[in-house]
């Protein structure tokens, strides 16, 4: 029976440790979502403050945001020309 009951203990303790390191990785993966759920608002924020930079002074950039403010402006000019494209391309299948 001693050794029925070793064995016993050591599958106890096996299961043990093995529910422990779930919960513990659960917890962990938990806390990454958060981190990720703060990424996520801390980019779209950013994004906001961008858009409102932009808008209220597209005319009058700092020289230090100039550069931004210019690549969003190309790529603007470069979206608005494929879509011209792209109505141009659907018109001529019509």
């Amino acid at each position: 029976m001693d050794w029925l009951d070793k064995t016993k203990n050591v599958i106890i303790g096996t299961g043990k440790v093995a529910k422990d390191k779930a919960k513990e990785m659960l917890d962990v993966a938990d806390l990454k979502a958060q981190v990720s759920t703060c990424d996520e608002v801390i980019r779209k924020n950013l994004i906001a403050i961008g858009k409102k930079y932009i808008e209220l002074h597209k005319d009058e950039v700092d020289e230090e945001f100039a550069e931004f403010v210019q690549a969003v402006k190309d790529a603007e000019h470069g979206k608005h020309e494929l879509e011209k494209q792209i109505q141009e391309r659907k018109n001529q299948t019509v």
